[in-house]
């Protein structure tokens, strides 16, 4: 119980974090509000856009989105264990949130600069800018994902009793 507590609260962190960084361009597609999307951390469709962007070889994008997509498996794990080593873990203790973001943002950079440097983009400048990139459209998938959401709901909304009742006395 705690446990799932402790993960839920964490991703509610890395949501957050991915929500800061400043839109990109979105791609439309059917699934574009897929669970499978909006929780990876290293989603393919964007991690694609990010490689072609920075003109990385169009044969090495499936081998890195592959790894990125096992890599990413393992990134919850590997923040938690980070933060159970410090003195006080950051994880459960919400004002140290910048520490907690801290761990997630070097965790990131980490998995994502290993996968690249394995094919070739060995400047940790550009991996940053990179993982920043893929951050940022995550981003603006949510977000317009969430105003989606919400028109749907606006849509859905019945009028208030109120306002029937008084629409049938007019009615009469």
């Amino acid at each position: 119980m705690k446990s799932t507590l402790l993960r839920k609260s964490i991703l509610a962190l890395f949501l957050a974090v991915g929500i800061c960084s400043v839109p990109n361009a979105v791609h439309a597609d059917e699934d574009e509000c897929s669970r499978e999307i909006l929780l990876s951390y290293f989603p393919s469709v964007f991690v694609k856009e990010t490689l072609a962007k920075y003109k990385v070889p169009q044969d090495q994008w499936d081998a890195i989105t592959k790894e990125l997509a096992d890599r990413d498996k393992n990134i919850l794990k590997i923040v938690e264990e980070k933060a159970a080593k410090l003195e006080s873990n950051p994880l459960k203790d919400p004002q140290q949130r910048q520490a907690a973001v801290k761990i997630f943002r070097d965790t990131l950079f980490e998995n994502f600069a290993a996968v690249l440097k394995a094919h070739g983009v060995k400047d940790d400048k550009q991996i940053q800018e990179m993982l920043d990139n893929v951050q940022q459209q995550k981003a603006q998938r949510f977000a317009k994902c969430m105003q989606k959401h919400q028109q749907q709901q606006k849509a859905n909304v019945k009028p208030p009793q109120a306002a029937q009742n008084k629409s049938e006395v007019e009615g009469d």
